[in-house]
């Protein structure tokens, strides 16, 4: 019997993942790409949001041919609606629904999460996202809303988790310290279709999963989406 862990590492979809960096981070690649990546939604809120806007002014300092923001191994916290730096159009999101015993069907709750413009708005003229399976819950949100702005392209191997769903009310603690949670809401898009759960975020633009890709030292969906915004 051989050991071999490689392969097991290079599809683990927290490899390599660092929790001691910063919530957000940025760099210009080659003189010519803007590059982001947004660690987690989790950490100091209005860090994330200075930090993220602040790589979009340098940017724009630079006059990147494009940039690309990289939402992989991102786990969640709270969405933010950063796409609303990057244009001046609403993008209506999902619709929070709970079944109702009374009425037979689901009813909406409160009203539909949208992502509104900023004020201050950033314009570049190619647009790449990354994402993967390691980016779920308000990381699938935030996916979405970016993946919305016009140009805007979306490279990776996998969708998002794909994993979405209300469990604020399913909450259940068993005994010897145990417990479980389980979806008891659904969110809705305005055609009545379901919002993220079981599909995520798809990407425009799917890397070929190859054992050659896989293991490669390179990032290759990276030079995939610097590929599109030169």
């Amino acid at each position: 019997r051989i050991e071999e862990y490689d392969s097991l590492f290079a599809t683990y979809i927290y490899s390599g993942l660092d929790t001691t960096i910063l919530p957000v981070e940025s760099e210009v690649i080659n003189g010519t790409v803007g590059y982001i990546k947004i660690n987690s939604n989790y950490d100091d809120l209005g860090l994330i949001i200075r930090l993220f806007e602040r790589a979009l002014q340098k940017f724009e300092e630079y006059e990147v041919a494009g940039i690309i923001i990289d939402l992989r191994q991102n786990s969640g916290g709270a969405p933010l609606g950063l796409a609303g730096f990057l244009t001046d159009q609403e993008i209506k999101m999902g619709q929070l629904e709970y079944y109702s015993e009374k009425t037979g069907k689901f009813e909406p709750e409160g009203e539909r999460e949208t992502v509104y413009p900023n004020q201050t708005q950033y314009r570049f003229k190619k647009l790449a996202l990354l994402v993967d399976q390691g980016c779920f819950s308000a990381c699938e949100i935030e996916a979405y809303g970016f993946s919305k702005v016009p140009g805007m392209v979306t490279v990776g191997y996998f969708p998002t988790g794909g994993v979405e769903a209300e469990v604020a009310r399913g909450q259940f603690l068993l005994p010897e310290g145990m417990s479980f949670q389980a979806p008891t809401g659904r969110f809705t898009l305005p055609d009545g279709s379901i919002f993220l759960e079981g599909t995520g975020v798809q990407p425009t633009f799917k890397v070929p999963l190859t054992v050659e890709n896989l293991l490669s030292a390179e990032d290759v969906v990276l030079q995939v989406a610097e590929s599109k915004v030169k």
